[in-house]
């Protein structure tokens, strides 16, 4: 088994920083391990010292997001404001969730390159679906909280509405299509919430 370092991790996390950038850029397909290696600031030596092809670096930016999202979403609203409403939950909390999600356009777009990987690969597809299996319950407990503390349910198996949400906000806006999906979530939400003492 390799020895974890310190050094090791911050050339790992580098590696991995850089690939989220040049991924988002130029795709994966199109990104050399000498791109990377370049943007990161290392030799193709670090880059497999650390990673056997640029599928083993797409998994270790996926267990980044697993860890970004399992920590992010345990801090995000610990204590939702006073004046907590649907309004709120359905504009601030969500905005909250995605920002934990995909923090920036060079992750999401990343993302979405890894997930159109995988649907060709089947290691990283086995990779994504057990990273899925660890992020999902903290997206559905963060959803379910926030339903909670406002008193509401969903019409929704919670599970499956975390897939409406990511779907939406994943979905690639078209040039000239106008309002982005992501501006349907809001108002989906809305639609599947009332509340809890309801029959």
């Amino acid at each position: 088994m390799t020895e974890t370092t310190p050094r090791r991790e911050i050339t790992r996390q580098r590696l991995v920083d850089a690939a989220i950038v040049e991924f988002a850029e130029r795709g994966i397909d199109a990104t050399s391990v000498e791109m990377l290696c370049e943007a990161a600031g290392f030799t193709r030596g670090a880059f497999y010292s650390n990673f056997s092809s640029k599928d083993d670096l797409c998994a270790a930016v996926l267990e980044s997001y697993r860890d970004q999202v399992v920590a992010g979403l345990a801090q995000a609203f610990a204590e939702p404001p006073e004046d907590a409403s649907l309004e709120w939950a359905t504009g601030d909390a969500l905005n909250e969730f995605f920002a934990v999600l995909a923090p920036t356009e060079h992750f999401q777009l990343t993302l979405m390159e890894i997930r159109l990987r995988a649907t060709r690969t089947r290691e990283l597809a086995e990779r994504l679906a057990a990273i899925s299996a660890e992020t999902r319950p903290e997206m559905v407990r963060f959803i379910d909280g926030i339903g909670e503390r406002l008193g509401l349910r969903f019409r929704l198996r919670t599970d499956l509405l975390v897939e409406v949400f990511e779907a939406l906000f994943f979905q690639e806006e078209r040039p000239g299509s106008g309002d982005s999906a992501r501006t349907l979530i809001g108002p989906v939400a809305l639609a599947l919430a009332e509340p809890a003492g309801d029959s």
